[in-house]
């Protein structure tokens, strides 16, 4: 399993319509740590090269008794590497990169169904 860093002081994630299979026998789930402590689990779609940058794009998973239980948002993060091999994973800060890597994940992917949002603040769902 890697080690992740990731800030969530502003992160950016696009939501889609889950009509799209998953080999839910052989997925592999990492979990990020948030600002507060809580824990996300994702599990990596994709990975998308743009301007000299690597970004992984990840559907938040969530766990019960150590199985799948529901899909959540797809996020977007800057992957990076330090000189030991360790991912760490950030937030993309700027709008028009985010927005450009989204439309390089869509057109890879021939898929339409993509919807953009926006958070600003982090809001823990019930």
């Amino acid at each position: 399993m890697f080690e992740h860093d990731h800030e969530h002081e502003h992160h950016h994630h696009h939501h889609h319509e889950h009509d799209h299979e998953h080999d839910h026998d052989h997925i592999d789930a990492f979990t990020l740590m948030d600002e507060e402590g809580n824990e996300h689990h994702f599990v990596l779609l994709g990975e998308v090269e743009n301007k000299g940058k690597v970004y992984w794009v990840c559907e938040e998973i969530f766990v019960e008794n150590d199985e799948i239980s529901e899909f959540g948002d797809t996020f977007l993060f800057v992957k990076s590497e330090d000189e030991e091999g360790n991912v760490f994973l950030d937030s993309i800060q700027d709008e028009e990169e985010f927005n450009e890597v989204v439309k390089v994940w869509e057109d890879m992917m021939g898929d339409e169904d993509f919807f953009v949002d926006i958070d600003e603040e982090d809001e823990e769902e019930e």
